[in-house]
């Protein structure tokens, strides 16, 4: 459900305004759709002076849908093309219940217990 600018301005301002301000905090948005709130939250760390590639690395999103991470991909970059690497780390396509949260470009999934099982089993059998 697409958040208008003027309520996520509005949320935002009632967080701590100090966290716009450090650049070691991180963001995530684990439903970031095309990247109403994440953009806000790079805007108002730019504001304050952090730089933008600094703050755009602290910036993280899943989406389940790829076409919005495409979005808010690009909205984060703001045309800075130098800088794709890090929205493609850090943004990315996954069903947010099951996404193992560690933006390292792993497949986006641990495995099941079940299939963590069958994966051990498998390996009993295996020759050399």
């Amino acid at each position: 459900v697409f958040t208008p600018t003027i309520l996520v301005q509005d949320i935002l301002d009632q967080f701590d305004q100090s966290l716009f301000k450090d650049s070691s905090k991180t963001f995530l948005d684990n439903s970031c759709g095309d990247g109403q709130f994440l953009s806000e939250v790079l805007i108002r760390k730019v504001e304050n002076d952090i730089n933008f590639e600094t703050a755009l690395r602290t910036i993280y999103g899943v989406d389940l849908m790829e076409d919005n991470v495409e979005l808010c991909r690009e909205r984060l970059l703001s045309g800075r093309e130098d800088l794709r690497h890090i929205v493609e780390r850090n943004i990315v396509t996954a069903d947010a219940l099951r996404y193992h949260y560690r933006f390292d470009g792993s497949p986006p999934y641990d495995p099941t217990p079940k299939e963590q099982q069958q994966k051990l089993f498998e390996n009993l059998f295996e020759t050399e």
